[in-house]
């Protein structure tokens, strides 16, 4: 049946495409005739996106196509032969017509001379909008996702934005996978950042989601982008604005259980200069539960433990991003930012663990409680160089990146004796003290340059440099009672250093004939990393260099209905902490620790992409092979005291099948509707770590999105998680589902915005996982995603509008655009 459903779905879509194809034949087009051009916001000397174009019969003034430019400004229109006039209109500027177009068998192709919009000399007081910008946008290798205006993330974080984007899911511990894998590459705004560097699950909960405007997923990078990341790239942009003058948003919420934030967006432009500053504060203070049961087989006898977890998270956190830019001429932009972090987090807990004799009867309790400071912070200083010529799409980029950033944590913690009967045994406590310092720095220079060939050709290439360093000292003290003194475990405590240099030069070409497009690339990226534990003089050196193939092919089968066939060779990297052979001792019975002879993980990945609008519909699909090897999994084995050790290694082998969708329809005026699910099939192969059977699974994860424009400008939103069971090499992970809701209105004539929402409607969202080996069976449950929150939040805008829907109307006469 599962095979079954697989093949629904591709002979599905592969019929759909037929259909076109026959369509087309019927109609008997044998020749296309197009206008292309370019729209320019004259005020900023800048591509002008989601200009609305249209064009008209000469004799009537009658609509027969339309549509918006692309981020670049571009737009290109398919009609029969014949006589027009093109209106272009964008709210706020002045509408342009261009009259006398011509298209006949001598000219096939007109292409207009730049368009430039200037902006209106009046402002209207208030703006009818019908409808926001689409949700979700599709480009030649990326999924664009505009979560700005997303009610589901109002309030949250950026973990919590991330889990609702489809076939991105984040795990209990705030580890982001896509499509079923964890080896993701997070960028920030295009480019590398220590903010997401070390610790990308604690930051990704730090950042508020109201200060991201879209997240772009990348299944299949081209040879521009870093080899990093075998299955791909979650490119995180934020909240910035082109117009000019003053402009912003100011947004607070407040949550139950506690979890509050603000957030500040202001822009300031000017012909030649550009100001931009973004801020977001956040406290939160919630609940932490999880249960735990182990079964420890040994030799002569088996016993039993059971793990109650419980306590409070939080703490305070900022982030402040400031930034100008100047264009001293028409070609030459330079940019420069900075981005900073800071956090005071706080972690008190308990956790009691019950331990059982071999017939389950309570022997003893032991307690242990956690207080745990932690303090950390970080910057980073961007310099963007960008140049650009009289040639067309001739481009040249610089990018010098720096950043800087320390962690440092404090652990005390108490460890309690009790009988059966849970009364003191009368022992001494256990005083326990933990103290980790984390430092880092990373150096990053890029360069690219991008040179037309022909007409519709494209030469890319480029150089990056990166320099990493992170030292790290980690202390677990006991207080010895018959010395009164603290002590220090030597056989815990550490003090790694972490060194890491890559050099990548790449090159790739592209080009256009007729509905054929392509591009071809090849990156070669050299790794130089060097590890050394202090502590034994240890010292470990991983240096590879490889190579990075890339291609894309599409096929425009008619306006609006396009296929793609897309493959590239990635890679993982082990990171600091993947490597680092100590990791933690919060739970002296669950320890997860790195592995220093961890290598990297390659895959190959191979995808067949489909893309169709109807009107206001679209269906974006794609059937997709990867292959890995050397996949990382953690692998846990257990000690006969019950002690449970988790450390990365490498696994043989990975194969993922599967077929991904995205629909997007409007049943009605006013109701959107967004629906998408991935399905795929994995086989695991661990015979290299004496795992004697491939484990083979099936999963699946869907999520439903729709959103409802009522009377008296409110909003009703409501989405829904499924997340599918999947295996391990040593167990499986249960399916997890939860439903989100909010509810908006605006106020002040559009200018302010009320909304409440609520996660986890039906408490649903809880982990379960079991686990086993030789000697060992383990079951957890829990909730990474606090219990059901309420949310309230106030959103004012500064000099902007709501923003309005992306229009694919395929004629008339309304093609309205609207700002971005």
């Amino acid at each position: 049946m599962k095979k079954l459903r697989l093949l629904f779905i591709f002979l599905s879509f592969t019929l759909c495409y037929k259909s076109d194809v026959l369509a087309q034949q019927r109609a008997g087009t044998n020749r296309t005739f197009k206008v292309v051009g370019t729209i320019i916001n004259a005020d900023a000397d800048s591509p002008l996106e989601y200009a609305s174009v249209a064009l008209l019969r000469k004799q009537d003034s009658v609509g027969v196509n339309g549509g918006v430019t692309d981020v670049s400004g571009k737009f290109e229109l398919e009609v029969a032969a014949g006589e027009y006039i093109l209106r272009v209109n964008f709210l706020g500027f002045e509408s342009q017509y261009i009259p006398d177009i011509v298209l006949d068998q001598e000219h096939p192709v007109v292409t207009l001379p730049e368009i430039r919009l200037t902006s209106k000399a009046t402002t209207l007081d208030a703006v009818e909008i019908s409808a926001e910008k689409s949700r979700m946008e599709f480009a030649l290798d990326k999924k664009i996702f505009n979560v700005g205006k997303d009610l589901s993330n109002n309030g949250g974080t950026a973990s919590d934005l991330l889990d609702n984007i489809p076939s991105v899911t984040v795990d209990i511990e705030g580890q982001v996978s896509l499509r079923g894998s964890s080896g993701v590459r997070l960028l920030i705004n295009g480019k590398p950042s220590g903010f997401t560097s070390v610790n990308s699950a604690d930051a990704l909960k730090q950042l508020p989601a109201d200060m991201i405007e879209k997240v772009e997923i990348i299944t299949n990078p081209s040879a521009r982008y870093e080899a990093e990341g075998s299955v791909g790239i979650i490119n995180i942009i934020l909240k910035t604005e082109r117009k000019q003058g003053w402009n912003g948003s100011f947004a607070v919420t407040g949550g139950w259980p506690q979890s509050h934030n603000a957030s500040v967006n202001l822009n300031y432009r000017r012909e030649k200069f550009s100001f931009f500053t973004s801020t977001g504060i956040r406290y939160r203070w919630t609940p932490r539960l999880s249960n735990e049961s182990r079964e420890i087989f040994n030799a002569d006898t088996s016993y039993y433990q059971d793990q109650i977890e419980r306590g409070f998270r939080g703490g305070t956190s900022g982030n402040l991003r400031l930034g100008a830019e100047y264009h001293p001429d028409k070609y030459t932009t330079l940019t420069g930012s900075i981005l900073m972090r800071k956090g005071l987090d706080r972690n008190e807990g308990s956790i009691r663990y019950l331990n059982y004799d071999f017939q389950k009867i309570l022997d003893n309790i032991l307690l242990r409680k956690n207080v745990e400071n932690e303090n950390d912070h970080s910057i980073d200083y961007t310099l963007n160089f960008e140049r650009t010529f009289d040639q067309k799409d001739r481009k040249l980029t610089a990018d010098v990146i720096y950043n800087s950033g320390k962690d440092t944590e404090a652990m005390d913690a108490v460890n309690e004796e009790y009988d059966a009967y849970n009364e003191l045994l009368g022992v001494p406590d256990i005083l326990q003290r933990i103290r980790n310092s984390e430092d880092q720095n990373e150096l990053t220079v890029k360069v690219d340059y991008v040179h037309p060939v022909g007409k519709e050709g494209k030469f890319e290439t480029g150089y990056r440099t990166g320099i990493r360093n992170i030292d790290n000292t980690y202390k677990v003290e006991e207080f010895n009672n018959e010395l009164a003194q603290w002590s220090v475990l030597d056989n815990i405590s550490n003090d790694f250093s972490y060194d890491e240099q890559i050099h990548a030069l790449y090159t790739s070409y592209g080009n256009k004939f007729k509905k054929f497009s392509y591009q071809f690339g090849l990156r070669g990226e050299l790794t130089a990393i060097s590890t050394v534990l202090r502590t034994t003089n240890e010292i470990n050196k991983r240096d590879y260099q490889n190579i990075f193939p890339s291609a894309f092919l599409s096929y425009e089968i008619n306006q609006g209905n396009s296929i793609q066939v897309s493959y590239s060779r990635r890679l993982r990297r082990p990171n600091f902490w993947d490597l680092n052979p100590f990791f933690t001792y919060a739970n002296p019975q669950s320890i997860r620790s790195g592995n220093p002879n961890l290598n990297p993980e390659f895959s190959h990945s191979m995808e067949i992409g489909h893309i169709k609008y109807w009107g206001d519909a679209s269906l974006s699909s794609s059937v997709y092979y990867r292959h890995t090897d050397g996949v990382f999994s953690h692998i846990s084995t257990v000690s006969a005291e019950g002690v449970s050790i988790s450390r990365p290694e490498n696994l043989n082998t990975r194969d993922d099948i599967g077929v991904e969708f995205s629909l997007n329809f409007s049943p009605v005026k006013k109701w959107d509707v967004t629906w998408s699910g991935n399905l795929f099939q994995g086989k695991l192969n661990a015979e290299n770590l004496g795992f004697a059977n491939q484990t083979n699974f099936f999963s699946y994860t869907s999520r439903l999105n729709t959103k409802f424009s009522l009377p008296y400008d409110f909003d009703f939103q409501v989405m829904v998680n499924y997340r599918g069971p999947e295996r391990t090499p040593q167990g499986k992970r249960y399916q997890t589902l939860y439903t989100d809701a909010g509810i908006s209105k605006d106020i002040m004539k559009q200018k302010a915005t009320v909304n409440f929402r609520m996660t986890d409607i039906f408490n649903t969202s809880w982990y379960r996982f079991e686990s086993s080996g030789e000697n060992f069976y383990i079951f957890r449950e829990g909730q990474w995603r606090t219990r059901r929150q309420v949310f309230l939040s106030f959103t004012y805008r500064l000099n902007q509008q709501k923003k309005p829907q992306r229009q694919r109307d395929s004629g008339g006469g309304g093609f309205e655009g609207g700002e971005e």
